[in-house]
């Protein structure tokens, strides 16, 4: 990638490493497998794949706004719960899991492709998970 992943990555080894039984079984190679792990450590604002894009254009943003808003007010930043509490945001809106959980990943990692969303989340933490959100709003889609 480039020097500015470098030294994300040196400032995010721990999350990386604690993120490669999730990522191994994805991977055939290892080159992959630092693809696969490059959401965790690139550095803010992330840059959106061309394929990507669209889950976060002008149409996507209630979805993105309504899932921040509610995103700020928790505090226990763990997978299932933060799962639990989006899937019930999409009841409340009327729309699939799918239709937030899209947005959010490509948000959260740029990419339509990663790990589970909710595990993104929570393995970003709390902090840079509502930072990248907040970034993705407020950069032209």
């Amino acid at each position: 990638e480039n020097l500015a992943d470098v030294k994300g990555l040196e400032a995010s080894k721990k999350t990386v490493l604690k993120a490669l039984p999730e990522l191994q079984p994805r991977a055939k190679t290892v080159l992959e497998l630092i693809s696969l792990a490059q959401f965790i450590y690139a550095v803010r604002p992330l840059s959106i794949q061309d394929k990507a894009a669209k889950h976060v254009a002008e149409d996507k943003r209630p979805v993105l706004e309504a899932a921040l808003a509610l995103l700020e007010t928790i505090d226990d930043w763990q997978a299932d719960y933060l799962h639990e509490q989006i899937r019930q945001l999409g009841e409340r809106m009327g729309l699939k899991l799918g239709k937030i959980a899209q947005p959010l990943r490509v948000a959260l990692t740029g990419r339509t492709v990663s790990p589970g969303v909710f595990d993104v989340m929570a393995l970003l933490g709390r902090n840079e998970s509502l930072a990248r959100l907040r970034d993705c709003l407020t950069q032209q889609t």
